[in-house]
């Protein structure tokens, strides 16, 4: 196992700090895993204690392990190239210079703003994303945005003739046999997340699009626990060949797909470089804490769970160690740290 010691100790310190309530993490090297689990579920109206088989709502990491993965079993059937224009599935979008290929690296330079969005019933909501108007970053800037993917679950809706979640649990998650995904957990097994309301958050997402759109949603909702995204992370790194697509589309991932004045991305997943051979290392990250790190070159990654949004969103100071965390993880796992 790779030394990890530098980026244990920030992990662990985010405890200790109270930055964060607990954290559950694992750290993957080929077939070794380590996993811990410190602090605690939560820490209000009552101190509970954090479970290391614990689910998390994943906020973000829907997009790219439940919403883009039906997407990627569809290109490696040869059904869709990506190529394809958003409007072809989606009439009612009528910019028909947006290709799928745009929402999945975040360069469709769809404008992402909604005047009294979370007002909106579930179908105001899908009307309002749906003609939300192009703007003139389109293709030239990677701007992150819900939208994006909101947008290419309505898009396999329109091909499945089912929601987005519905089609992930059967084309996804039953196929890969995980026990512990679901966009309807037991509560009981549920991390707490922010109070909303004057309520506690359980086995609830804390995203209000989430919450509005239920199943129609392909950016946020899912949840799930350590032992099953490692089931993912071994996938991805070519450990196990339990994902709904092929190895050869999986390594697909891990290369830029935006031209080189744009910042790096791959489809769905963020994109770092390995500070000596400068091949790309994927990434994703969650507003409710959640993190995922993966290096297929050397077969290793680092998953890390927090309820960094409990009791309160209002938590800035992780978003400055959490990157400190995805910086020092990459250096550890470079080669030149590896012969030391």
């Amino acid at each position: 196992m790779i030394d990890y010691h530098q980026t244990q100790h920030l992990i662990e310190s985010m405890v200790s700090e109270r930055i964060v309530p607990g954290v559950n993490y694992a750290f993957i090297d080929g077939e070794q895993i380590f996993t811990s689990t410190v602090g605690f579920a939560s820490i209000y109206p009552t101190v509970t204690q954090l479970s290391p088989f614990a689910m998390y709502d994943l906020a973000s990491l829907t997009k790219v392990l439940a919403t883009e993965n039906i997407l990627l079993k569809l290109y490696d059937q040869g059904k869709i190239n990506f190529s394809e224009p958003l409007s072809a599935f989606i009439p009612e979008f009528k910019d028909n210079r947006v290709r799928l290929s745009h929402l999945l690296t975040h360069t469709s330079g769809i404008k992402g703003w909604i005047p009294h969005r979370d007002a909106l019933n579930h179908d105001e909501l899908i009307k309002a994303i749906i003609n939300l108007p192009v703007t003139d970053e389109f293709n030239q800037i990677m701007r992150y945005a819900d939208t994006n993917f909101i947008l290419l679950g309505l898009v396999i809706k329109s091909l499945y003739h089912e929601p987005v979640q519905t089609v992930a649990v059967n084309e996804v998650i039953k196929l890969m046999g995980l026990k512990h995904t679901s966009f309807y957990p037991r509560v009981d097994s549920c991390v707490p997340t922010a109070i909303v309301n004057n309520t506690v958050l359980q086995g609830i997402p804390h995203d209000p699009k989430a919450r509005q759109l239920r199943s129609d949603c392909g950016s946020a909702g899912l949840f799930s626990s350590m032992e099953d995204l490692i089931k993912f992370a071994q996938g991805y790194l070519g450990l196990r060949n339990n994902l709904p697509f092929s190895q050869e589309t999986t390594s697909l991932l891990f290369d830029n797909k935006v031209a080189k004045n744009i910042k790096p991305r791959s489809w769905g997943w963020d994109i770092r470089f390995d500070p000596e051979y400068q091949y790309p290392i994927i990434l994703h990250t969650g507003f409710t804490g959640t993190l995922i790190i993966l290096d297929r070159h050397r077969q290793t990654g680092l998953i890390l769970l927090t309820n960094r949004i409990h009791p309160t969103g209002h938590n800035t100071i992780f978003l400055a160690m959490r990157e400190k965390i995805i910086q020092t993880f990459i250096e550890e796992n470079s080669f030149e740290t590896r012969i030391k």
